[in-house]
């Protein structure tokens, strides 16, 4: 396989040729839902393809750093989808310190990086025991090589330009991220989850109008469709979703083309600016809405597919309408029961996570500062100070409903839609210039601004009450809003089987408090990731010694077997 082959990503053509399964073949299958079918079945494939020359790592080794990246799973808390390429983007992470120096050429060397960085993530448990073969080691190093040049030769990373060190940070973990994405996807192709993220932009980009039709262009419009389809089929942030539009936008980005590789590391600042309107474009939040309330159908399919291995079982259980509806019936019911326990974890690993990061916030700043100004902590007014947050946060989570009975017929209405052609002539208008009332927008304006004040307010008052000292009030204040953020996100993610939402009296009043909460939280997270050197130190100082502890003790194993093989 090489590198161009794991380019599949990009919005297919819409006249594509389908050469494994006809429409015919599949009856009332759609032209869409055929060309998505196939590349799954391509998936499926690639997956049942036994492993060449497998990579393998020392057990008891493996054992020990599986038990640290649980550890760090708690600290540095991350949605489960993207905990394996945030542990590739850490390791990569590591060499910054370096960097951020300035002394001489970039310490950066794709030969002396890749095979660790892989062996690591094995032994950490993020690929299965087996599946890496030892021919993917020159792909993920060519990859790796293309990011360093970037590193090395873009503007933005010449150590005599104006940057400061905060920017420099942030532009070396940028690419670094996208880096990582790749990585990943060399390591272990996502095919079956890019099929669906195709499939899915496709029939809406297919089906969306958009009024006026003037205000956008048809490429807008995809670009938009597919962010949209990214951000809600699989919660996915920004690194993954940049990949994949480079991967769009650049079909070069596999081929081994220096002169290409040239031009992207000069113009890499107008290309990552590029990168940024499209993820903050004015009318995407439009697109979101859209995909959000179609994507619980798709994300059933993905999962009805995971049932079906060979071409004769797409015959015999998507020809027919009685035996797709057993099969979403049993699929939606198996998510649906398996949520409840999902958020489960989610709240207990976040709510650790945000006690540990209390706790060290005491340590190192709320503590010292506190007694800095002859206003120290009590027992109680410290027991508050770290429970409050934490206790917020499972409590936000733990009482997230699973969808309605009704739900299940709204999904298998919409999958018919998708997967046959009954829906093709079926449009989603997008409007993007709407009529407001500006006496009603402004009534609604002032009442959730009062909302987001009291809730405020309240929490101070706790704090307050609770004699935490004055130093660490406002404080605590932002990081619960900084909690009220992630735990809507989590609940936003609980949302993925719900067609259409169902609230209630207490969901409205909820929201009346927190969604100004959150807001606030939204934009105190966003304005911390811009100073996440903080972090990228953090990472370097506990991962480094860590790592060399885990080599050194699988090098002393090696040593000791190949001992024990001379004697006979």
């Amino acid at each position: 396989m090489t590198q161009a082959d794991l380019n599949n990503n990009q919005p297919l053509d819409n006249n594509a040729d389908n050469k494994q399964i006809s429409p015919a073949q599949t009856h009332h299958l759609s032209k869409n839902a055929t060309r998505y079918v196939n590349e799954h079945l391509e998936g499926v494939s690639y997956e049942q393809q036994p492993v060449v020359s497998p990579l393998e790592v020392d057990e008891f080794a493996s054992k020990i750093a599986k038990v640290y990246e649980k550890v760090r799973r708690i600290i540095d808390w991350k949605e489960e989808n993207i905990i394996r390429r945030t542990a590739i983007e850490r390791i990569l992470k590591r060499t910054l310190l370096s960097e951020l120096s300035g002394l001489g050429q970039s310490s950066l060397d794709a030969d002396k990086l890749t095979e660790p960085l892989v062996l690591e993530m094995m032994r950490s448990g993020y690929f299965a025991p087996g599946r890496v073969s030892k021919n993917k080691i020159p792909l993920a190093k060519n990859s790796l090589t293309k990011y360093i040049y970037i590193l090395n030769n873009s503007p933005l990373a010449q150590r005599n330009n104006s940057l400061k060190i905060k920017e420099r940070v942030n532009f070396f973990n940028w690419i670094l991220e996208i880096a990582a994405c790749e990585i990943e996807e060399i390591l272990e192709p996502a095919f079956k989850e890019n099929a669906l993220i195709n499939f899915m932009t496709t029939t809406l980009y297919q089906r969306a109008r958009v009024i006026p039709r003037e205000k956008m262009t048809d490429e807008e419009i995809l670009v938009q469709v597919y962010i949209a389809v990214h951000r809600s089929l699989f919660s996915l942030d920004e690194p993954i979703i940049i990949y994949n539009l480079i991967k769009y936008y650049y079909p070069k980005w596999f081929e081994e083309d220096a002169q290409f590789i040239d031009d992207f590391s000069q113009n890499i600042q107008d290309i990552k600016q590029k990168m940024e309107n499209d993820l903050d474009h004015k009318y995407g939040r439009e697109f979101f809405k859209l995909c959000d309330r179609y994507d619980a159908a798709f994300l059933i399919l993905g999962d009805v597919m995971k049932e079906i291995e060979t071409e004769i079982e797409v015959k015999e259980k998507l020809s027919q309408k009685s035996k797709l509806f057993e099969l979403i019936e049993t699929v939606y019911n198996r998510r649906r029961s398996t949520l409840k326990r999902r958020l489960y974890r989610s709240a207990i690993y976040s709510t650790l996570s945000i006690f540990v990061a209390g706790i060290v916030s005491f340590a190192i700043f709320e503590g010292p500062v506190a007694q800095f100004v002859g206003d120290g902590f009590s027992l109680f007014a410290l027991f508050i100070d770290l429970v409050v947050p934490s206790a917020l946060m499972f409590l936000l989570v733990i009482t997230i409903k699973p969808p309605g009975n009704k739900n299940l017929s709204r999904v298998k209405e919409e999958v018919l839609k998708i997967m046959y052609s009954i829906a093709d002539n079926e449009i989603y208008e997008i409007h993007l210039e709407k009529k407001k009332n500006w006496l009603v927008s402004t009534v609604f304006s002032l009442l959730s601004m009062t909302g987001g004040v009291i809730g405020a307010y309240a929490v101070y008052m706790i704090f307050k009450v609770a004699g935490v000292p004055w130093t660490s009030i406002y404080v605590d204040t932002v990081n619960v809003a900084m909690v009220v953020f992630a735990a809507m996100v989590i609940r936003h993610k609980a949302q993925e089987l719900t067609i259409q939402e169902e609230g209630g009296i207490i969901t409205m009043l909820l929201d009346f408090f927190y969604l100004p909460l959150a807001r606030l939280g939204q934009w105190f997270s966003q304005k911390w990731k811009e100073y996440n050197i903080v972090s990228v130190f953090f990472s370097a100082l506990i991962d480094s010694p860590f790592s060399m502890l885990i080599g050194i003790i699988e090098d002393w194993r090696s040593f000791l077997r190949d001992r024990r093989s001379e004697i006979h």
